[in-house]
């Protein structure tokens, strides 16, 4: 369950900075609330399947760098629990994004009231903060967990991200595949 919450913050998230970064837009706005439910849901069933997938090569990859071979559930167990500062923004922050700023929060639209400006700020601010923590928290469970050391519990932890990558990059090769015609390109 926090897997899926915390793949879920991080969808959103990525709305918030991709539109920030300028990497994503958004081409309908008619559609918006249903395109971030959407994205949340597609972050939470992402995040379940990389984390099926780092149970499957995370233990061999602890006992390859010398530590102690945990089950797989442990591993998994370790993930969900390191997801568990992703329910703030989840939780908080998406239910105030929207009273304060709206939707435009996740879209590419440039903010002009300076307290919506201020609070997307805030609010991206935050949602970093609690990936940062989740990470450190996925790199010290690893290490608890495997009887590594703190380099070595990083390497081990670093496959639950290449974990992400991988699931997230075999999406977006899907989605290339993809004519994309006269659509959004994102």
């Amino acid at each position: 369950m926090l897997s899926g919450l915390g793949g879920a913050a991080v969808a959103l998230l990525w709305l918030k900075v991709g539109a920030l970064l300028g990497v994503r837009e958004v081409c309908n706005a008619s559609y918006l609330a249903g395109y971030i439910v959407a994205s949340a849901v597609l972050g939470a069933v992402l995040a379940l399947i990389a984390q099926s997938l780092w149970g499957l090569f995370g233990p061999p990859s602890a006992s390859a760098l010398g530590g102690e071979t945990p089950q797989r559930h442990e591993l998994r167990l370790v993930w969900g629990a390191s997801a568990f500062p992703q329910v703030f923004p989840l939780l908080v922050l998406l239910p105030l994004d929207l009273l304060i700023v709206g939707q435009d929060t996740f879209t590419t639209t440039r903010l002009v009231d300076p307290v919506s400006t201020a609070w997307a700020a805030f609010s991206i601010a935050l949602g970093m903060s609690a990936l940062v923590w989740s990470l450190f928290l996925l790199f010290r469970g690893v290490g608890s967990a495997t009887g590594l050391g703190r380099g070595r519990a990083l390497l081990c932890a670093a496959g639950a991200v290449l974990s992400v990558v991988i699931v997230v990059g075999a999406l977006v090769a899907a989605t290339l595949l993809i004519p994309q015609g006269a659509g959004c390109p994102t």
